[in-house]
């Protein structure tokens, strides 16, 4: 069966039934639900990203060509969010970019030229629809590339030379959990600072970790036993009244710490079922999470965040998801965004880096969210997909011997971490990334974390009965759309 003719029976099934059942009930087991291949917890411990091979460039020279980067990115709480830099400064950052588009410059006579606005993905649409070459590459995070997608205005990175998506130095599990029938229009390389800022992830306080007598948190990651049952377990271990007046309050001390969509996303795709849309054999959008596989870690998660003790209610929003009650010592767990984690860089306390928690230890691989960086997308009004294929394959296989070591530095060197064991769990996370669909994204995800999740509702039944209709409507408009772009 054709890619076309998928998409065409997978839509007439959502118009005719309305609902995706069929799909959502098979295969309900404990194996997690993820595109990631499996990789063992001994595995990941020593697993890294350096790449054996390299591409297999041409050599060109383009005269001095001005390539031009439109980056959408202007997140101060990311450690980096450009991807050009002026000059070497002294910051490890800065200068791995810095002599990684030196590098790509002299090697191949260009000028890499970044244009930072926050409108870029308005920008790149009034280019289209000009005819405007002037962009080499956009930079947007997933929604944005999607919408972009759906009005035919990306290539297909197999329609751009030299590119090879499944080399180590392009983020795996962004190609897995974006393409739709096998077809990638936007991904993530090692050249995007962003994705080692956007993944959700854990911190824990080493000292509670002592005074309690508890067990090591990175020998449990590396044993296959750091799970949600032992994280409940550690962080009930430490609650405490402390000013005694039997009511848990700002005043006392907790497991766990977060914000509400970090908190849920971290741990759900941990447990091997991240809050998104999923794919069937033939890579296509379907939605399951009305099966028991989701609910039964639904369930599971909100039990554990609503039991008293375990996590400071008091302190989302306004307290950066409770980040003075982890740099008080208030909190065993601190669960946030790498880049956020900058705001630890002045805590007394020693504390460690870990990956999500998986359902049980029969789940044979941990899964991390890799939250919302900027992904790269090629507009259809590119002037030389050759030039722009080499560029793109070049600044990312440069990216990992510096921008990669670099991202590490920043985070090991005192500034984020403060342990050598904290590497090993740094591998682990950034080699078994997911990233959320932004297909249905609202009902399927912040509905559920804020909604529900965090305000203790449990009722996942007659969430999904109330919003099957609206999800596969979107999964149809979706399919919908790109049939049209497959037809053209």
């Amino acid at each position: 069966m054709t890619m076309k003719h998928t998409v065409s029976a997978l839509l007439a099934a959502l118009l005719l039934s309305g609902a995706l059942a069929s799909c959502g009930s098979t295969d309900v087991s404990d194996t997690p639900k993820t595109t990631e291949a499996p990789v063992s917890a001994d595995t990941q411990a020593t697993e890294t990203a350096e790449p054996e091979l390299k591409p297999v460039l041409p050599e060109k020279d383009w005269g001095g060509y001005e390539f031009h980067l439109l980056n959408g990115n202007m997140s101060e709480w990311m450690m980096i969010y450009t991807v050009d830099a002026e000059e070497e400064t002294g910051d490890s950052l800065n200068d791995a970019i810095y002599r990684r588009n030196s590098a790509v410059e002299e090697q191949f006579n260009i000028s890499l030229v970044e244009i930072n606005d926050t409108t870029a993905h308005t920008m790149a649409k009034k280019a289209v629809a000009a005819g405007d070459s002037m962009y080499d590459i956009l930079l947007t995070v997933k929604g944005n590339a999607l919408d972009l997608v759906l009005q035919n205005y990306l290539i297909d990175y197999a329609d751009i030379p030299y590119i090879d998506t499944t080399a180590p130095w392009w983020v795996q599990g962004s190609m897995d959990s974006m393409s739709i029938a096998n077809r990638v229009f936007y991904g993530i390389s090692m050249f995007d600072t962003t994705h080692y800022d956007g993944v959700r992830t854990f911190f824990f306080n080493k000292q509670l970790v002592e005074a309690f007598d508890l067990d090591n948190p990175y020998e449990l990651v590396k044993e296959g036993k750091w799970t949600l049952d032992k994280l409940f377990e550690m962080g009930l271990a430490v609650a405490q009244d402390l000013d005694g007046d039997s009511k848990w309050g700002e005043a006392d001390q907790y497991g766990y710490c977060t914000w509400s969509s970090v908190g849920g996303q971290t741990l759900m795709t941990g447990s091997g079922a991240n809050l998104s849309v999923h794919k069937d054999a033939d890579d296509m959008p379907v939605y399951d999470m009305n099966s028991d596989f989701y609910i039964d870690r639904l369930t599971r998660v909100t039990e554990i965040i609503n039991t008293d003790g375990f996590f400071n209610k008091s302190a989302q929003s306004a307290n950066n998801g409770g980040v003075e009650y982890f740099k008080a010592g208030r909190s065993l767990f601190y669960n946030e965004t790498m880049g956020n984690a900058q705001k630890l860089r002045q805590m007394d306390i020693d504390f460690g880096i870990l990956p999500g928690p998986k359902w049980n230890e029969e789940q044979e691989t941990y899964f991390n969210c890799g939250g919302n960086p900027y992904f790269m997308c090629i507009l259809t009004t590119n002037a030389d997909l050759e030039r722009t294929g080499i560029v793109m394959e070049a600044l990312a296989y440069e990216s990992v011997n510096t921008v990669k070591v670099a991202a590490y530095d920043e985070m090991l060197e005192g500034k984020v971490s403060r342990d050598n064991d904290s590497e090993a769990m740094l591998d682990i996370i950034y080699t078994t990334l997911v990233y959320d669909h932004p297909i249905a994204a609202t009902y399927l995800n912040t509905q559920i974390t804020d909604n529900y999740m965090f305000k203790g509702k449990d009722d996942y039944a007659s969430f999904f009965s109330k919003f099957e209709k609206k999800i596969n409507s979107e999964i149809a408009k979706y399919l919908e759309a790109y049939e049209a772009i497959l037809d053209e």
